[in-house]
């Protein structure tokens, strides 16, 4: 007897010795089902909790990359966030996942074998025997489904524009990870820079309150001036305790990148006046932008998924032979047959499939030119502050510091020859203070511009 399954042909051979054996027992058999199950579940899931095991488990408490004691560079915190990265990983897996995928699309589906038994007595004093009724046919089958090679070579495609999406997702997040990693460096060092700064001014201003108590004490000076630092000191303080709760944050956030390496010192010689991006034509070169490159692959992928469908418009033919028996007193029985699925309506059917495929491409294609255009501003407006930045932080150096030193050192000098008061010189210490923060804080503003742009769109020779 024929299976009825759409896609199987059965080649069915008698099988004499089952009618001279009796039926096994229903609780045996039973036993024989669990343990099959039981293997089955095993082998084919063993596998996969393992795996997810590891993942959550052992990857995370993988111990860190060994750090050296000499200064991190940026260079080297980078290559270190690129070393204990999962984010870049995961695009890797997904990729090489891909990758197999379209192997596998592009051969022929594997050919289906079933074991029958058919026309098992239901009732009556045979009642689910296998041997006693001579209708009952045993049999064994196997069918082959022959998919056309240009659907085969279409289906394998769309796995290899799937794999280039992920190598793409990984060029983004790979830009993602450098410009955290640069940003968290960067403001750290800065960070850094400012608390010195604030620590070296609070040495200043505490010898200069020692001294001033000492004027009071011998009445040369009021005791107002005296208050006056000591409340600008309590300040400074806040100032302090504030920079040093930012420096924290930003040392974590480089942790988060570069695991260990980030609680060293920072060596940091970067070039803020020099970036890639900084001088270019953005519209040429945002067409290289990661996300625009994933978002062409997808529009890619998509339109290999309309020419999957398009190519399932054409019916697959499934060719099955079967060879069956029922005792050694009949002949045995040889069967060929050929089957296909019938199109009723392809309008309804594979036509609107082909359609909702291009749809999703031109989706992708109107995604792309549309996110081209918003990263197109962003990144001129990025250009523009940066480059204003610069010429900020150059005004600073030339002119603005240089004047607030120089008022500085007027106030002490008149204050020396009693001719000025301690509140001129304080007030004069916070401006300079103020222009120097003032300074440290827009080259960290322009830091993480300038990480923005240089990271944008990885480079092979980057770190």
């Amino acid at each position: 007897m024929a299976c009825c399954h759409p896609n199987c042909v059965i080649v069915s051979h008698g099988l004499n010795a089952m009618q001279e054996n009796p039926m096994p027992g229903k609780h045996f058999l039973m036993k024989i089902a669990l343990a099959v199950l039981a293997l089955f579940v095993l082998l084919n899931f063993g596998g996969v909790l393992a795996a997810q095991q590891y993942t959550l488990e052992q990857a995370l408490a993988a111990p860190e990359t060994s750090v050296s004691a000499a200064p991190l560079s940026l260079n080297r915190a980078i290559e270190l966030a690129e070393q204990r990265s999962e984010a870049l990983q995961a695009q890797k897996a997904a990729a090489k996942a891909a990758q197999s995928e379209a192997v596998a699309a592009g051969e022929l589906p594997d050919p289906m074998l079933m074991l029958e038994v058919s026309n098992i007595p239901a009732n009556g004093p045979d009642q689910f025997s296998l041997a006693a009724d001579f209708m009952t046919m045993r049999g064994v089958g196997i069918s082959q489904t022959f998919t056309r090679q240009d659907k085969r070579k279409a289906q394998a495609n769309v796995f290899s524009k799937n794999a280039e999406v992920a190598q793409a997702s990984e060029l983004l997040a790979l830009s993602r990870l450098r410009t955290g990693t640069a940003q968290a460096y960067l403001d750290s060092v800065y960070l850094q820079q400012m608390l010195e700064l604030l620590q070296s001014q609070r040495t200043e201003l505490q010898l200069q309150i020692d001294a001033a108590d000492a004027l009071f004490r011998a009445g040369k000076a009021a005791q107002t001036e005296v208050f006056a630092a000591r409340t600008e000191l309590g300040l400074l303080d806040l100032r302090i305790q504030d920079t040093q709760a930012m420096l924290a944050n930003a040392r974590a956030d480089l942790q988060r990148w570069v695991g260990g390496g980030a609680s060293g010192e920072l060596l940091d010689n970067t070039n803020l006046a020099q970036s890639r991006l900084g001088a270019v034509d953005l519209s040429e070169s945002l067409n290289r932008h990661p996300e625009i490159i994933a978002l062409q692959r997808t529009e890619d992928a998509a339109l290999a998924n309309a020419e999957v469908k398009l190519q399932e418009k054409s019916a697959d033919w499934t060719l099955s032979v079967m060879y069956a028996g029922r005792g050694p007193e009949f002949s045995e029985m040889l069967t060929l047959g050929a089957s296909r699925p019938l199109f009723v309506d392809q309008s309804a059917r594979q036509d609107q499939a082909v359609a909702a495929a291009n749809s999703m491409a031109a989706k992708a294609r109107s995604e792309r030119i549309e996110l081209y255009r918003e990263y197109l501003a962003q990144t001129q407006r990025w250009q523009q502050t940066w480059k204003s930045n610069v010429k900020r932080v150059a005004d600073f150096d030339q002119s603005l510091i240089p004047l607030t030193q120089q008022r500085t050192q007027a106030a002490l000098d008149a204050y020396r020859g009693n001719t000025g008061t301690l509140s001129e010189v304080l007030a004069a210490r916070r401006m300079e203070l103020d222009m120097r923060m003032e300074k440290l804080r827009i080259q960290m503003d322009t830091a993480r511009l300038w990480a923005q742009l240089e990271y944008l769109i990885p480079q092979e020779d980057q770190p």
